[in-house]
């Protein structure tokens, strides 16, 4: 049998449903970071870049994670080059909301590097609306946010751009592999290209395999794990 593609409309109820959900541990991680996402801003690219149809309903709350506590971790380093690393694509969410974030902070200069092991210029199927009358790449289902057009995309595992950078890296996403192994690997990596208050965010630490990899980091990191749901946290790590 074959499946049927979801539709405008089905997209459109995901995400009206997920939009009406509370979330007071983001809430309260925002105050305490005192920067917060505009809600039409963050819903608006969501519905796009994070809502896809499927078993489990979407959740787009990592986007006002990282966009907070990168606005704070910016916030005395007004006069630095910064570099990030989002590893995970998928469809640009987070690479979009962190580049937000550094835009919003007036940094003085940044680069942002977005890798997935799916290649950003192939027109496949990656769940979102905005394929609905046809499959596009990465930048084509981005072209709405001229402010993307600054982020680099890449066809990399987050292993392999590791092991061919040497460079600081000021803040990290890692949410690529679903690999408790190659999470760990990521990290120890990553702890060698950055320095004392860096950041390193970590997602899916609800399934064990991830939180055993995080907790083994625990010599190089200060993690602080927020609870969004039982089958959804983040583990914030902050370079000892």
């Amino acid at each position: 049998m074959l499946k049927v593609a979801p539709t405008v409309a089905d997209y459109r109820a995901a995400w009206e449903a997920e939009r009406q959900n509370e979330y007071p541990v983001i809430d309260a991680f925002e105050a305490r970071c005192g920067f917060a996402i505009p809600r039409g801003r963050l819903e608006g690219a969501a519905r796009v870049l994070a809502c896809p149809v499927k078993k489990n309903p979407p959740n787009w709350q990592h986007g006002r994670v990282l966009y907070a506590l990168t606005r704070k971790y910016l916030e005395d380093k007004r006069n630095q080059f910064i570099r990030v690393l989002d590893i995970g694509t998928a469809k640009g969410f987070s690479a979009l909301c962190l580049q937000w974030a550094l835009w919003d902070s007036n940094s003085c200069a940044w680069c942002i590097t977005s890798v997935d092991v799916i290649d950003p210029k192939a027109r496949i199927s990656r769940n979102t609306v905005a394929e609905c009358e046809g499959l596009l790449t990465v930048a084509q289902i981005l072209y709405p946010w001229r402010e993307a057009r600054g982020i680099m995309f890449e066809q990399s595992t987050g292993l392999d751009w590791l092991i061919a950078h040497q460079e600081r890296i000021h803040v990290a996403f890692i949410d690529g592999s679903h690999n408790g192994e190659t999470v760990l690997q990521e990290g120890r990596l990553l702890a060698d290209r950055q320095e004392l208050g860096d950041l390193a965010i970590f997602d899916d630490v609800d399934r064990p395999d991830i939180a055993q990899a995080v907790s083994q980091l625990s010599d190089a990191y200060r993690f602080d794990v927020l609870e969004v749901l039982p089958n959804r946290a983040y583990a914030i790590g902050v370079r000892r």
